[in-house]
Formats: structure tokens, sequence, C-alpha cells
């Protein structure tokens, strides 16, 4: 019987009640508040956890006199009903004391597996194979069983839920999105109108909703979709509906086709896959995820309703910078680049603006070295020459500057955003994972000057940072959850991720929550 029990492995969900099988039978874990130590373990698996942290999860504001005896009677009971077999004077295997607190070694966790799944499903996706992306999606939301850590309250246990409900609304995307690739349309509006309801604020299942309903013959009630969605966002965020739900009903309005021409996601285009994979740093996964799947051979494959991301191009700025050159004579042709240098603080506007100016300078001197006498008609040859790199320098300046200005950069204004937003995180870390700072891929109300979380962003976001490849953008969402969530954007060169020049054209766009 002894040798029996310890062949068989244990399995522990979190994904509905905290529970613990072995083999088909199920664990009596022991009263609610051993079964609360066990989810905070489980909520790290392979890392110790500090008796204080578990004393302040469990019983938050009300801790008991004695809180790392009650840790240590729990932790006890835990052991017997886990390692039946194991003598009461032999140290734990599978809930072990550490000197950084107990720490829980187990690899078979159902968060793990979702996610694992998940991100086999957003493999077969990018590879252009929706029916099986549908097929895993689903195998994977089927480990559901319920609220994730239900019955379980506490700030630690609402955050950690918050969490893996968000994980699992994406998974939720990402299953409508490879079944209406696959065709399916009338079968999936009762279910997405469930999910809507369950998840209002993800724009991804109402836009679903709405082509679901459209290529049912259902136009009509896909636009009413749209018109819900735009009260509830302006009821309960004030904001608009974001670009994805708009591109939806701007389809709907032109009973559009409901497949985009697709681009590679990657590739710096106007178009880029919504749902991706996003697991969250509390919950690290117990096997490693699939590589990224390489782009399908073939060509790009069609993605459903691939948001647009627009470019906004500030006209007055490039009005000026095309006339300043030419209106000054090429006397100013410096002017524009200095002050956008002021603005971005970045090299290429300064360089731009020396070179400018240093142009000038050598016009000027060619003008003066053999002036022209009052009573003479022709002009010398210097002064030709200067005239000449005048007209060729204003020329060049003008569309220098239209350029560089109709690419926008940083500025004053969004530093301002980024700074105000790393006030409130500093302040309230919990708030502003809340409020979505550094999530750009989220339906937000305001502007965090372009603030990008390491530790929740999805790699999508990720690689459009300026020199982050797809590539290192799977990597640095691989690591945060095979080794833990960073701390700070150094954590990126210190894990060999990126080099330190690299980051540093980033640093000031990451925050870390």
């Amino acid at each position: 019987m002894t040798d029996s029990l310890a062949a068989v492995p244990l399995r522990f969900e979190i994904l509905g009640p905290v529970r613990a099988f072995r083999g088909a039978e199920r664990v009596d874990l022991g009263p609610a508040k051993q079964r609360a130590v066990l989810a905070v373990l489980l909520l790290n698996p392979g890392k110790p956890v500090p008796v204080h942290r578990i004393v302040d999860a469990v019983w938050g504001d009300d801790p008991p006199e004695n809180g790392p005896n009650v840790v240590q009677k729990y932790v006890a009971g835990l052991r017997r009903a886990l390692e039946p077999d194991r003598s009461p004077r032999t140290p734990g295997e599978l809930l072990a004391l550490t000197d950084g607190g107990y720490v829980l070694h187990s690899s078979a966790l159902d968060a793990g597996e979702f996610r694992s799944r998940l991100a086999r499903a957003d493999a077969e996706r990018q590879a252009g194979n929706p029916a099986a992306a549908a097929g895993t999606a689903r195998d994977a939301l089927a480990l559901w069983h319920g609220e994730a850590l239900g019955g379980l309250t506490g700030p630690i246990f609402e955050a950690a839920r918050s969490r893996l409900a968000e994980e699992q609304a994406t998974a939720w995307e990402l299953w409508a999105e490879a079944a209406l690739a696959q065709g399916v349309d009338s079968g999936l509006v009762s279910e997405l109108s469930r999910l809507v309801e369950q998840f209002p604020l993800r724009e991804g299942l109402r836009a679903h909703l709405m082509i679901a309903l459209q290529r049912s013959g259902r136009q009509a009630e896909a636009l009413a979709v749209f018109r819900d969605a735009r009260e509830y966002f302006l009821d309960q965020l004030g904001a608009e509906p974001g670009e994805r739900l708009q591109e939806a009903h701007r389809r709907v309005l032109r009973d559009e086709a409901v497949y985009a021409e697709a681009v590679d996601p990657w590739a710096g285009k106007d178009v880029t896959p919504q749902v991706t994979v996003v697991p969250m740093p509390a919950f690290p996964p117990t096997s490693p995820a699939p590589a990224p799947a390489p782009s399908p051979p073939g060509g790009p494959q069609p993605f459903l309703l691939a948001p647009v991301r627009h470019r906004e191009v500030r006209w007055p700025e490039v009005t000026a910078a095309a006339l300043l050159p030419l209106v000054v004579c090429t006397f100013g042709s410096w002017i524009w680049f200095a002050w956008a240098a002021s603005q971005r603080r970045t090299r290429h506007e300064l360089i731009a603006a020396i070179g400018y100016f240093a142009a000038f300078i050598g016009v000027v001197v060619l003008l003066a070295i053999d002036p022209t006498a009052v009573d003479s008609p022709q002009l010398s040859r210097a002064e030709n020459t200067g005239l000449l790199c005048a007209a060729i320098l204003s020329l060049t300046a003008s569309a220098h500057g239209a350029i560089l200005a109709s690419h926008t950069g940083d500025n004053r204004q969004a530093r301002t955003r980024r700074e105000l937003a790393r006030q409130f995180a500093a302040v309230d870390p919990a708030g502003a994972r809340q409020a979505g700072i550094g999530r750009p891929d989220l339906l937000r109300a305001f502007d965090d000057g372009g603030l990008l979380d390491l530790n929740h962003a999805p790699a999508q976001e990720i690689a459009r940072l300026r020199g982050v490849g797809p590539a290192e953008a799977q990597r640095i969402v691989h690591d945060r959850h095979e080794r833990g969530p960073y701390r700070q954007p150094a954590d990126l060169v210190d894990r060999g991720l990126l080099t330190a020049s690299a980051l540093r054209r980033i640093e000031p766009y990451l925050i870390c929550l």
C-alpha cells in the first residue's frame, strides 16, 4: 500500500476551488485556512514563500498573535494529507522548509497546463491552422471548473483571481477567432453573447460577436452590439470604444468580408493579430511553453479582425518643418531640428541640427570669402557656389524635416504623462495594474505616455519597442514566467535578454508592475 501511494502522482487545481488529487482520488486538504495556505504556495510553485507573506495572504489585516506557529500547524496538516507515507520525523520532500520559507515542489498544476495548452493554440493559430487552434484552446478552457481560487478571500487571492480571469478571457478570444476563421458563424452567437456578459470590458469578444451576427445575416443586431458597447464604455470608463471595435463596426456598416488581408505581425506594418497568450507572473508555467511558430510557408495567413494601428501625424509640425528652411532662406535650416532634439531627446535630430548649422556657416563663409564689388554686374564664383549650396541646403532641410516630423516621437508631454503614471504606480501598484498602466493592448480611458509593463504586456506589444524583434519579445515573455517577474528594466540585461545599448534606447518607456 505504501509503495502504491508513493507511485501515484499528485495533481493540484486552482482554476476553481483549490483541490488536490492522487490519481482519480480526491485528497482531503483539511479546513479552509489550511487550503488557503496551500493556495499561497501554489501561486508560487517551486519558490520559497516567507512565513510572513503566508500570514498576510491568509489572514490579511487580522493576523493571529502566533501567526508563524499557526502556519507551521497547517503545513504539518498538509504534509500528512499530501505525503501520507512520510515518516513524522523526516523532512518533507513535496512541501519543504528552506531558509527563504516554505516551498512546494510540484509540476502538476492545472494553471500551468492551461497556459501550456493555450500557448500551443496560439502557435497553431499563427501557423494558419484555425481548426487545431480552436480545439486546443477549448481543451485549455475545459480545465476550468468554476471561479479561480473559489472560496478564498483577501487582496492576494483577489489579485490572483483577476489575473487568471484575464487569461481566461484571452483564451476565449483566441478560441472565438479561430472558430470564426473556420467559417463557424451562427453557432457562436449564443456562446459569445454569454461571454460578453461575463467579460464586458473585452473588446475582442464584442467584435467577434458582431462578426458572427453579421455573417449569420443579422446585421441590425450586430450594430446594436456596438451601440450597447459604446454606451457601456462611456458609462463605465468615460471613453469611446477602441480601434478594434470601431473597425468591426465599420466592416459591418459596409457589409465587408470579415477577413482582412493579413500581414506578418512582426513586420512593422499597420495590422497585427490581437490575440496572444499572456501568462501572469504569479503563476510560472510548470512545463516549457512551445517556441513561437515560424511564419507559415506560402505567404501570410489571414487573421480575423486584425486591429489597425493608425499613426498620429501632427500636420502643423510637419508643415513648420517643411516651410521654415524655405521661408528663412537657409539661415534657419537647423532651427526645427534643434527644437525637435530638445523635445524628443534623440540623437537623430541633434546630429541633424548640428550638421545643418555647420552647413549654414559654410554657406556664409562662401558668400564672404570673395565678395563682388558693388559696381560689378557679375557675382563671383564663390558667391555663385554659396547661393547654389544655399538652395540645395534649403530644399534638403525642408524635405528632411518634413519626413522626420511625420514620424511622431517622444515629447515633453509624453514624458510628463509617463512620470505621473510612474508616481501613481509607486504609490499604488495594485491600482496601477487594475488601471492598465503599461498595457497598450487594453481598452483604457487615459494616456500613460507610452509606458509598457514588462511583467504583463503581451509579446506583440513588446515587439513594438525600438530594436526589439519578435524573437526577443517571446524570450522576454517566456523568461518572466520561467524565472519570475522583473523587478526593474535592468533585469533584461542581467538575464541576458537584451544588450545594455538596446536597453538604453527603450528604458524610458519600461515599467515593472
